[in-house]
């Protein structure tokens, strides 16, 4: 399962045709294009394993929960963002709950002061790493985001923003894993 616009959850559909792959995104006109390939004939490139699903985090369908294997969120903003660092912790249990238990998660974050809310810290990777660990999940990778990264999620915006760093913004790659204890969930 993948969150974004798309293109990563289609090219990870092509990739692995024997998985189901959800890709989620809160703008429809996010996931057109990646929506339109996918519906293709297999041999023209098509996905018929990618769902296109148009919900906001804060919405997501009550059967995804406990079944998704990898959690993909690239670049995220708004309470997405606030979601995954921990800042809005309901949010970060209702994703954390999506995670299967033997699951894992895949972030590429990036924040500004002009990305967060008034009084909201700058995004602090340690915190994320403490707010996921609250819901069962341990870190399996922590560090600076590369080019690379932008590249294999299928982001233009995390590319651009790689490509011209401001040094008032960094981004991170975490990975993080199911331990399978501690599986708490919001009510």
């Amino acid at each position: 399962m993948g969150a974004g616009d798309g293109r990563f959850a289609l090219a990870h559909a092509l990739a692995h045709p024997d998985e189901l792959v959800i890709a989620i995104d809160a703008s429809r006109d996010a996931m057109v294009e990646s929506s339109r390939r996918a519906a293709r004939s297999s041999q023209c490139g098509g996905a018929p394993n990618l769902l296109c699903l148009v919900a906001a985090a804060e919405a997501l369908p009550e059967p995804l929960a406990g079944i998704v294997d990898l959690l993909a969120i690239h670049f995220p903003w708004g309470s997405l963002l606030r979601g995954a660092t921990g800042a809005a912790s309901e949010l970060t249990a209702r994703l954390a709950g999506l995670v299967a238990p033997t699951g894992q998660v895949r972030m590429l974050l990036a924040s500004a002061p002009r990305d967060t809310r008034a009084g909201e810290p700058d995004l602090d990777p340690g915190q994320v790493v403490a707010a996921w660990a609250s819901f069962g999940l341990r870190p399996t990778l922590l560090r600076p985001a590369t080019l690379a990264d932008a590249v294999e999620a299928h982001s233009s915006w995390g590319k651009r923003l790689l490509r011209n760093a401001d040094p008032g913004r960094l981004a991170w790659c975490i990975g993080l894993k199911r331990t399978g204890a501690g599986q708490r969930r919001a009510d």
